[in-house]
């Protein structure tokens, strides 16, 4: 419910606690279940008015990514485009597994095409992998693994280019950043988001 996040939130600020996560498989799709049923949208702008600084959310869904939402996000538009206009420091990311049994050559390019137009900050880049007893293990056109590696390099080539270039953008500029913690790579360095 709604008004359940909301004072669990409101709990949160209270007690000093500068971000959330909202964590589900589609996010967007929240609130249509509820015998009062409500909008993704409605929930980000509830919690937004609680006053903690910083709302993240995983997993969103674009089947389900409103005006309104974008909106929202911009505050209190094809889907990509209107999320750069409304909100230029946007930082996008992205799930992609490359070799899913069935997956062409075209079908690859199209995937490497959408990286370069969208652009995303960072991607989690996976080689497909079969599982015994899953459905994807028993398809036809199994996609040979030394077309995987190829792919999988070519990918993260291309994801290496559009994330420098997303970096660029933040060249001269001071930006807020939570820090979670000291680096895994220094004991003397921090880490942490924007």
């Amino acid at each position: 419910d709604m008004d359940a996040i909301v004072r669990e939130a409101e709990e949160l600020y209270r007690g000093g606690v500068k971000e959330i996560m909202l964590l589900g498989q589609n996010v967007n799709s929240y609130g249509k279940g509820l015998q009062t049923p409500v909008t993704f949208a409605q929930l980000l702008k509830a919690l937004d008015d609680v006053g903690i600084p910083r709302i993240r959310f995983m997993t969103s869904h674009p089947k389900d990514l409103s005006d309104e939402l974008i909106d929202v996000m911009a505050h209190s538009k094809h889907i990509l485009r209107k999320l750069r206009e409304a909100i230029p420091a946007i930082g996008l990311t992205t799930d992609i597994i490359v070799g899913f049994p069935g997956e062409t050559e075209e079908q690859f390019q199209d995937t490497l095409s959408l990286v370069r137009e969208v652009g995303y900050d960072s991607a989690f880049t996976f080689i497909y992998s079969p599982r015994t007893g899953t459905g994807a293990a028993k398809m036809p056109n199994q996609v040979p693994e030394e077309v995987s590696s190829r792919r999988i390099q070519e990918l993260l080539k291309v994801q290496e280019e559009c994330q420098k270039k997303a970096l660029k953008r933040f060249i001269g500029t001071e930006e807020e950043v939570l820090v979670e913690g000291l680096s895994r790579r220094s004991d003397t360095d921090v880490s942490g988001h924007g």
